[in-house]
C-alpha cells in the first residue's frame, strides 16, 4: 500500500508542545474514518520556537497527515476546519507530497513502551529484525508525552544506511506503538546532529 504525506498550512497562535493525544482526537471527530485507519499518523506539529511548554506556530507550520493514497482525496475534507487546540488553529490548503527514498531517517519521538534505553534498543532491533531492516541505529534524547490516562516515554531515533527500499518501507510503516499520536513517523534527514535535538 503506497502512503503519502498530506501537509496543510496552519494558521494560528500557539499550541501545547505535547499536543499528540488532543490533536488527533481532533482530527478524528472531523474525519470519520481516520481512527479505523490502521496505518495513518499524524505528524508532530513543529513551531518557530517552543518556550514553557508551547509552541508558537510560524508561517512555515504545517499539520502534516501520513496516509495511505487513497484516504488522501477524503482528508482534503479538513481544510477550512477550526481546532480547539491551544490558541485555536484554522487548517488550510493542503498539498499531497509523495514519499521518496532518504538513506537517513529521523523520528523525533518513537516509543516502545520502556523509559530505560537499553530495553528500548533491544526492541528497535528486534522490530527491526522483523521487517528483515538491516541499518544503523542511533539512539537520541529521552522523550515523554502525557495521555490522559497514562504517561509515555520514548526516545528520538535516526536510521541510517537504508536501503531505498528499506527507506520506503520504514517511512509507510513506522517504528514502536502511537502512531496517530506523533510517534514512530520518519521523516528524511541529512545528518545525525538531529538525533541529539
Amino acid at each position: 500500500m503506497e502512503m503519502v504525506d498530506v501537509a496543510y498550512t496552519l494558521h494560528g497562535g500557539a499550541i501545547p508542545a505535547d499536543h499528540g493525544w488532543r490533536l488527533f482526537n481532533l482530527l478524528a471527530a472531523r474525519l470519520d474514518w481516520l481512527a479505523a485507519e490502521p496505518r495513518a499518523g499524524v505528524h508532530p506539529i513543529r513551531g518557530a520556537r517552543a518556550i514553557a511548554g508551547q509552541i508558537h506556530l510560524g508561517a512555515r507550520a504545517r499539520l502534516m497527515l501520513r496516509l495511505p493514497r487513497s484516504r488522501a482525496q477524503q482528508s482534503l475534507e479538513l481544510s477550512g476546519a477550526r481546532l480547539d487546540l491551544g490558541d485555536g488553529i484554522v487548517v488550510g490548503s493542503a498539498r499531497l507530497r509523495t514519499l521518496f527514498p532518504h538513506g537517513t531517517l529521523y523520528s523525533q519521538f518513537v516509543t516502545t513502551g520502556t523509559p530505560d534505553e537499553a530495553a528500548f534498543q533491544r526492541a528497535v532491533s528486534l522490530e527491526l529484525q522483523g521487517a528483515a531492516i538491516r541499518c544503523k541505529v542511533v539512539v537520541g534524547r529521552a522523550r515523554s508525552a502525557q495521555y490522559p490516562d497514562a504517561d509515555i516515554a520514548g526516545f528520538s531515533l535516526m536510521l541510517h544506511e537504508l536501503s531505498p527500499e528499506q527507506s520506503l518501507a520504514m517511512q509507510a510503516s513506522g517504528l514502536g506503538a502511537g502512531r496517530r499520536f506523533g510517534c514512530g513517523i520518519f521523516v528524511p534527514h541529512k545528518s545525525a546532529a538531529a538525533v541529539g535535538a
